[in-house]
């Protein structure tokens, strides 16, 4: 699911991925919707959030996400050996794939 900070401030959810505490750091503004597992629906934070319209789901629709291009990405970091997690943006992908040629 994506989300939309809709408050004043920053919006942090932290959530076990695969074992492994992740944040989802969601700016408020003109800042781009955020993917987040959609079992982080179930927690009482994000209820509350989403209740009181601090945070709103955003549908495919008003999404504007090139997906073609982290596609390419994905495909590259994984030829480089990377383990691709799902919920990296561009910039992670971009990092990550920049720190595997550097290490080579």
């Amino acid at each position: 699911m994506f989300l939309k900070n809709e408050a004043a401030r920053l919006i942090t959810i932290n959530f076990l991925v695969d074992g492994v505490e992740t944040g989802y750091p969601i700016l408020p503004g003109e800042n781009p919707a955020v993917e987040v597992p959609d079992e982080a629906a179930k927690i009482d934070f994000v209820k509350a959030l989403l209740k009181n319209g601090d945070l709103r789901r955003v549908g495919a629709d008003e999404l504007e996400v090139d997906d073609s291009e982290d596609e390419d990405l994905s495909a590259q970091a994984e030829a480089l050996g990377i383990k691709v997690n799902k919920t990296w943006g561009e910039t992670r992908l971009r990092e990550e794939i920049a720190k595997a040629q550097a290490a080579q």
